[in-house]
């Protein structure tokens, strides 16, 4: 299915498949259809995730491009990936900051623009008590390496609850 692999191992994509098979087998057929990829883990205290595709420099796309904000001292580093000509969001991979899921693959399945993402990234961002917010760092490194002047929008609960944006 698109860039998905015919066997993941990642119990999201098996919980998937085992609602699909339970409905089928209850005499409701239901068809296979995953959403964006979507994995995380954690090592210790460090959170990764990533959403949607971001190909490895070897597995790269000729229309791939990629942003990348790593923290000067901590373990703390994403990767934004979007298409070179229409700027379209394409995923994103996260390393000691935790994100929302629902929210990046609504952005995926509304093809958000890079800008548009990082502007809105407040909503993505899961933030626990004490953690520190790196979400203006990363949007100052964009702006400096893309000459853009994006603007971090505050948190809108409207938008991180509701189905549509």
């Amino acid at each position: 299915i698109g860039n998905r692999r015919p066997i993941e191992a990642v119990w999201y994509t098996g919980r998937i498949m085992g609602e699909t098979i339970a409905r089928t087998i209850c005499g409701q057929p239901t068809k296979y259809t995953p959403e964006h990829w979507f994995n995380s883990a954690k090592f210790f205290d460090i959170e990764y995730q990533t959403y949607g595709w971001v190909h490895g420099e070897a597995h790269q796309k000729p229309y791939e491009m990629h942003f990348h904000w790593k923290h000067s001292k901590k373990p703390i580093c994403v990767t934004l990936a979007y298409h070179k000509d229409t700027q379209e969001f394409l995923g994103i991979n996260s390393f000691g900051i935790r994100m929302r899921h629902e929210i990046f693959n609504r952005w995926l399945n509304e093809k958000k623009s890079i800008d548009d993402v990082l502007s809105n990234l407040t909503n993505a961002l899961f933030d626990p008590e004490f953690y520190e917010n790196y979400l203006p760092s990363i949007v100052k490194h964009y702006n400096a390496q893309t000459g853009k002047n994006i603007v971090l929008k505050r948190k809108n609960w409207k938008q991180i609850f509701s189905l549509k944006s």
